[in-house]
Formats: C-alpha cells, structure tokens, sequence
C-alpha cells in the first residue's frame, strides 16, 4: 500500500456558506496564478491561505459578498483514516510545510481524482482558483467580479502579469446529474455508478464521481478489503457525511438515488451514452475572457505581457 494512502481517502471544502442558495454547476470565476517559486513552495503556500481566506470578504455592486464555495489546493482539506480513527484535517497545514510535507501535498493532488489537475497543473508551476457564484449574474458582471477577484490576489502578488493562455484555456469543466433506472440495492448502484464514470470519463484530462470517494475512504481504513456490500456503502457514506464532506454531497444524495458525473474535457466534447441512469441536467463551465483569468507572477516572465504558452 502506498505510505500516503491513509491521508487522502476524503478531499472535503475548508470553508462552506450557507445551503439556502443553490449555485449552478456553470457559476465559476477562475484564476490560473503562476507562483514565482512553483506550487510546492513552503513561502508560496503560507502566502497563499491567508490571501485566499481574504477573498470571502470581496463584494459585487449590491454590496453583497458574492462568492459562495473555493475550490483551490489552499481550501481543500483531508480526511486521515486509520484502522477506525477518522481525523479531519486541512490538506495545507502552515505548521507542516517541511520539505516531507511538501512531499506529501503533492502526493494527495496528484492522485487523488477530485484535485488532480483541476487545482493544480502536472509540472506544478501553476494552481487554479476556484470561485463558485452564489447569485446569478450577467456575462459582463461576471467579467467585472473576476476583476474584482484578480485585483485582489495582485494587491498580495505585486510583480504579477496577466497571460493571455493558461492550462485551462480551451478546457471544460462538465458535471451530469443522474438517477438509477431502477430501485437497486446501494452496492448495485455503486457498481452501476463506476461503470457510468468510466463512460463519461473516457477521453477525459480528469473525471470523478462519488463512487471514487467511497473507494479511497475504504482503502484507507481497509487497505486489504474491497467493498463487497450495501452496508459498506452506508457505513462509508456515513464516515463521510460525519467530517462534512462537501464534495460527496454534492457528488451522491445521503438516499443513495441521486447523483453527479464531473469530468475534464476540451471544449467541444460529446457527451457519450451512460448506460444504467436517467439523465436529468447538463452543465457545463468552458474558459473565456469573462470567467477566466491567468496571473503570471514568476519573476522570468511576470514584466511583459506573456504572448505564448
């Protein structure tokens, strides 16, 4: 078994607001920032949690805050499971940036399917930011609170410019919401699920379901077990709900009846046939000038307008 295994059964959100408004799959602001010492720098990441703390704060033209979820390597937290201890703790931990340390948050976003090259690109120079919308808004109000977002990250990034292309340029990032076609056991279902991810994810930079928490979470805790029953699947489900797993609420219905497809794609993908499920809703957030943002703060490149990628 990997060593680090034990650390990454579970990728939950740092921070959530409250559950009274629903943000569409589709309402995300992202900036691409290029740190000037890489993503695995013990300097870079102790700036990097404050100044993403920071956003929360911002407001749109209503004198609202606007921002509903962050989704970055500085908001995401880790679930440690052993033998029957679970422990929730922050993937980032200011106190533990030593160089195994570093070691270590690498190894969880490189292999965990929910973080992956959605937060952090495969050489390490550059991390995404993830801004989920509470409220609607217009494609030129959403141009104007990147802005607002940017600005920010540049008041704590002085020496930064903005690229014209980063990793997520001609990328989308595409979610489906299903129902089984029949009332199955949760273990059935489960299996129907992974065969469903494995359909919607062929061709994919990166595809997830809940199935891939549920499976993380038990080789953690039962490294030489696989899931072989329903109550298994609710045991698991239930671990995971107790640490306030954002991502598998968002990913799977407590019911078992409900679930979301997520995967990475260029721009223009087909949507394949998924066997075993009803789909009810498509959504799908693709990079454009007004949604995407890229801040290049590596001190090689960050004084001209960067042309090329």
């Amino acid at each position: 078994m990997h060593k680090y295994h034990l650390i990454y059964a579970c990728i939950i959100s740092l921070l959530a607001l409250p559950v009274e408004v629903v943000a569409q799959d589709s309402d995300w602001l992202v900036v691409t920032l290029y740190p000037s010492q890489g993503v695995y720098s013990a300097e870079e990441l102790s700036r990097l949690v404050p100044v993403i703390e920071s956003l929360w704060t911002l407001e749109d033209k209503q004198n609202r805050t606007f921002i509903r979820n962050i989704d970055s390597i500085a908001t995401e937290n880790t679930v440690v499971a052993q033998a029957d201890s679970v422990q929730f703790r922050r993937l980032v931990e200011l106190n533990d940036l030593t160089e195994p340390g570093l070691k270590k948050i690498k190894t969880i976003v490189e292999e965990h399917p929910l973080l992956q090259r959605r937060i952090v690109d495969d050489s390490g120079e550059s991390l995404n930011i993830w801004v989920n919308l509470k409220y609607p808004y217009s494609e030129e109000e959403q141009r104007t609170l990147l802005t607002t977002i940017t600005t920010a990250l540049r008041t704590k990034y002085k020496a930064c410019s903005v690229r014209n292309v980063g990793p997520l340029t001609g990328m989308s990032l595409q979610s489906v919401d299903l129902e089984p076609l029949a009332n199955t056991p949760p273990l059935d279902t489960f299996k129907q699920l992974s065969k469903a991810n494995s359909q919607y994810g062929e061709g994919a930079l990166q595809s997830y379901s809940a199935g891939d928490i549920l499976s993380m979470l038990n080789r953690s805790m039962n490294p030489n077990q696989v899931i072989t029953s329903s109550e298994q699947i609710e045991q698991l489900y239930m671990i995971a709900e107790s640490v306030r797993s954002r991502h598998l609420h968002t990913l799977a219905s407590p019911s078992f009846k409900r679930f979301k497809l997520i995967r990475m794609v260029k721009i223009g993908a087909e949507l394949p046939h998924i066997s075993g499920f009803n789909t009810t809703k498509t959504h799908s957030w693709s990079a454009n000038e007004s949604n995407y943002q890229i801040l290049e703060c590596r001190p090689e490149f960050a004084l001209t307008q960067i042309e090329q990628y």
